[in-house]
């Protein structure tokens, strides 16, 4: 990455505030540059500042450009308009803005005369913080107001679920536009991979954090060696890394799982895709606007178990696939004891999946909804060939 470069003119530019940490949106700017690559398009990344290297993540050549204000707050909105503006100046494509930070700086930005730009929310405030704000307070921050202006100023405005856009019609005025994400690099098989049927491997994959509830599932595993009905042997692998891996891992050990679960921390791809070959259930408690490792797990052919406070249950309500849980974390433990037993089941993993959005398919839907296109060709004397 050139710190101090911008985006060369012409690019259609993808801007993200900030990278500190490789992750869930991390790859789905990658997802959105290889669909742009596919189609011709020439573009790169902006943002504020780049702590990660994102362009090392990428399969395909990317650039990734800073803008470096010296301060945050206000000095970020400011460098934002001037490079909207320097954008719009040159006539280049109407870049978008990812995350709701971006819609409350562009809002900011806006005071001083409108701007041009799409925007993609897939998280809200409710989601990103540990303790939701309160809804009427909320309503009456600098914030609120200045998010709104930002979704209402966007030319295009795009999201991941249905539910997400209820929320922001709600809160915002705006309605978007929802397309389902699909998984990274990858098809749906049509037949289960060849794997051993005991123990059943359980997954996780997710940053280690509050909202993730990843303590459910220990609590939950624990109950079932307390209480066992039937299930079959099992043993449960976490993949990820954050601010609560070393509480979960000693909550493990109080547990007595040391020989049931096993934490692997940050997990590069190659070592991803082993997990998920090896595994027949994928766990996700969490609480978040979408899930798609919910979606890469059933392209592999693996039952899943989900708490209907992650957005993509609006995809997965009504297959046998999938346990759904509502309420708290014992509701999950039964929905735990519910997959393990299907999974016992004859022909469970020989079954055809549901429907299953793809990362193709999302990528075309979104360059068209923000109305990128290459130039036609031409012939030498000007004419389209």
């Amino acid at each position: 990455m050139n710190a101090t470069s911008f985006p060369a003119p012409g690019d259609t530019v993808i801007f993200q505030p900030e990278f500190v940490e490789f992750g869930g949106e991390e790859r789905v700017i990658l997802s959105l540059s290889e669909a742009l690559h596919a189609q011709g398009l020439a573009h790169s990344v902006l943002c504020y500042h780049d702590r990660i290297d994102l362009a090392r993540h990428a399969r395909l050549p990317l650039q990734v450009h800073a803008l470096r204000p010296s301060q945050g707050g206000l000095h970020r909105a400011l460098a934002l308009r001037r490079a909207l503006l320097r954008l719009q100046q040159r006539g280049d494509p109407v870049p978008v803005l990812f995350s709701i930070q971006s819609a409350l700086h562009a809002g900011l930005a806006g005071l001083a005369g409108p701007l041009a730009y799409h925007l993609r929310i897939p998280d809200t405030y409710r989601l990103l913080q540990s303790t939701p704000p309160h809804r009427a307070r909320e309503r009456l921050s600098v914030r609120h107001w200045a998010t709104r202006q930002g979704v209402q100023g966007a030319r295009a405005f795009a999201t991941n679920t249905k539910a997400l856009s209820d929320e922001m019609r709600s809160l915002y005025g705006r309605e978007a536009q929802v397309f389902h994400l699909g998984g990274f690099g990858q098809q749906p098989l049509t037949r289960a991979p060849t794997r051993p049927m005991a123990p059943i491997e359980l997954l996780s994959v997710c940053r280690l954090q509050t909202s993730k509830r990843i303590d459910w599932m220990l609590h939950g595993l624990a109950a079932l060696l307390q209480d066992p009905q039937g299930e079959p042997a099992f043993r449960l692998h976490v993949a990820g890394s954050g601010p609560q891996a070393a509480e979960l891992a000693a909550l493990s050990h109080r547990l007595g799982l040391d020989d049931r679960v096993f934490f692997h921390g940050f997990v590069d791809d190659e070592q991803l895709a082993a997990l998920y070959r090896r595994s027949h259930v994928f766990l996700m408690p969490a609480r978040q606007g979408y899930g798609l490792p919910a979606i890469e797990a059933l392209y592999r052919m693996q039952g899943v178990v989900l708490h209907r406070d992650s957005g993509v249950v609006e995809l997965l309500d009504d297959t046998p696939w999938v346990v759904v849980t509502d309420g708290g974390r014992a509701c999950f433990t039964e929905g735990m004891r519910e997959m393990l037993r299907r999974t016992q089941e004859p022909g469970f993993f020989s079954r055809p999946l549901p429907p299953l959005p793809t990362e193709q398919g999302w990528g075309r839907q979104l360059i068209e909804a923000f109305g990128w296109c290459a130039a036609p060709p031409s012939s030498a004397n000007g004419l389209l060939a």
